[in-house]
């Protein structure tokens, strides 16, 4: 379950569109996060919503991580 609370202060803090927010909220609901390949696209959205580059290194971190834990709610500032 998302903690709503720090999902708006991260938008708050980082002038993030709630829309693009909400947008991949969903497409997480609606995603096989089994599948390697709709990972990387979520860590790559989840990269460019947050204005950070992303490392190699660190995204297969994320992929691992997501793979087996499932998406976190503090996924924003793991990047």
């Amino acid at each position: 379950m998302m903690n709503f609370g720090k999902i708006f202060n991260l938008l708050a803090q980082n002038n993030i569109n709630p829309e693009q927010i909400f947008a991949l909220v969903e497409r997480i609901k609606n995603s096989d996060l089994k599948d390697e390949t709709n990972i990387r696209e979520i860590i790559h959205e989840v990269s460019k919503i947050a204005g950070k580059k992303l490392d190699k290194q660190k995204e297969e971190q994320l992929v691992k991580k997501i793979m087996n834990e499932g998406v976190a709610e503090d996924l924003f500032e793991m990047l």
